[in-house]
């Protein structure tokens, strides 16, 4: 469709709407020479909400802004409730091309009655997405006379686009001390978790910190994303917004992804720091395989995931053997998971009876995640939630598990790290991972 005049382009809108006059939206998709979903999205410099999402391992990177229909939702059926407005949508819509992507956030917490932060989808009226080296656009419009003419005329700056050069600060050194959330609660609050495992009330919690970093200048978030894709190329770097400023992060987890009707997902678990050498690396690596304690906390994530899949259908669902995830500064334990997609499942329902997974919460989960609240002294918000994109069909999506990130607003960061707590967890230690997992972080906020 990207080498068709604007006569031919007018046609086929003409008979793509033709078919349904009585659509609320039409969307039109075409290819455009190779674009850096990235740069387009601080040319434009869109304002909230908007969605990023790049692994540059993959040769994947997605872009999107200004909402054009949107949806938000709180409470335990949240998941249920973003699927049934998805299936809404998509009968309004109109497409010439492929479908559009929905950009879709989920907070760590359901919340309920009206409390905590919600869950939003949204429409993006533009959107860029590059894979393996071709970049298509996908614009929306609602449904009018005009709809057509506006279509064709938004399309060309994207067939010609120009990329303007932002002013970039000097990059600042981490500070020596940061200010932490609730003081120095955590190795108490290590103490009591490991205490009430003994005691049976849980097998496994999950708890995170929070370091906050204010500076004279604010701090530049498209320059932040740069170094985080730079840095970590296997990584999911992202940006997605909250109502308290923009989430940067670059996650190594993937909570659910569907294409082709495969179903993955992945187990990570289980840190070490990284060697200074080629042989204290891999003796690190040695060390960690054979833990006993991180062992068990993967396997307790690995198996809860397997379970919960198959308690939704998915055919098949098997997991890999475990491998090595090595990052930038930590190495972890990671266990792919495929399956096949039943036909009578979606996959917003799969993805709620997912999150959150052992590796963020706890196990068993209603019994863990209760006691997260009073220990920690700060609000995760969508640390630790699902963000992502689902193709309007619901026949494709990918969300993934919000980590390594950092809040930011003009000249306040609050980063966030967490470690999973088990049967012989030490304080110490725990103390010394997630300052470990902070360093992928606070290192590329520029």
């Amino acid at each position: 469709m990207d080498l068709l005049t604007h006569s031919e382009i007018r046609d086929a809108l003409t008979q793509a709407i033709s078919l349904r006059p009585d659509c609320q939206y039409v969307s039109y998709q075409f290819n455009v020479p190779a674009l850096d979903p990235l740069a387009v999205l601080e040319t434009l410099n869109v304002g909230a909400p908007r969605g990023y999402f790049e692994t540059p391992s993959r040769r994947r990177a997605h872009a999107a802004g200004n909402p054009l229909v949107e949806w938000k939702g709180i409470g335990p059926e949240r998941f249920n409730a973003a699927d049934a407005w998805l299936k809404k949508l998509f009968t309004a819509v109109v497409s010439l091309g492929a479908t559009p992507r929905v950009i879709a956030t989920f907070p760590f917490y359901a919340g309920e009655a009206q409390v905590g932060m919600p869950s939003h989808l949204f429409l993006p009226s533009w959107q860029i997405i590059t894979e393996e080296g071709v970049t298509s656009v996908i614009l929306v419009e609602k449904n009018d006379a005009s709809v057509i003419e506006r279509l064709v005329q938004r399309a060309e700056p994207f067939k010609q686009f120009s990329y303007h050069h932002s002013k970039t600060n000097h990059h600042s050194a981490v500070p020596t001390v940061l200010s932490e959330v609730g003081g120095g609660w955590f190795p108490s609050a290590v103490t009591r978790a490991t205490e009430l495992i003994k005691d049976g009330s849980f097998e496994k919690i999950v708890l995170s910190r929070a370091f906050d970093w204010r500076r004279a200048t604010p701090f530049n978030t498209y320059a932040s994303l740069h170094r985080l894709r730079q840095a970590n190329p296997s990584c999911h770097t992202f940006l997605v917004d909250e109502p308290d400023g923009a989430l940067v992060g670059a996650t190594p987890e993937t909570l659910l992804s569907l294409f082709n009707g495969e179903v993955r997902s992945e187990a990570v678990a289980g840190t070490t720091r990284r060697g200074e050498s080629a042989s204290e690396d891999a003796s690190l690596a040695e060390a960690l395989l054979a833990s006993d304690k991180d062992r068990r906390e993967h396997e307790a994530v690995s198996a809860s995931i397997l379970r919960r899949l198959r308690m939704v259908g998915v055919l098949a669902a098997t997991s890999r053997p475990p491998e090595l995830l090595r990052l930038g500064n930590v190495m972890h334990i990671r266990t792919p998971i495929v399956g096949t997609m039943p036909a009578d499942q979606r996959f917003l329902t799969i993805a709620g009876e997912l999150h959150p997974t052992p590796a963020v919460g706890g196990k068993p989960r209603d019994l863990a995640l209760p006691f997260i609240p009073g220990f920690e002294p700060h609000a995760r918000g969508l640390y630790t939630g699902a963000v992502g994109w689902i193709n309007l069909d619901s026949q494709s999506g990918k969300l993934f598990v919000a980590l390594r990130c950092a809040r930011i607003q003009g000249n306040f960061a609050r980063a966030f790290a967490g470690a999973g707590i088990v049967a012989g967890s030490d304080p110490t230690a725990e103390t010394v991972e997630t300052e470990m997992k902070l360093r992928t972080i606070l290192e590329a906020l520029v």
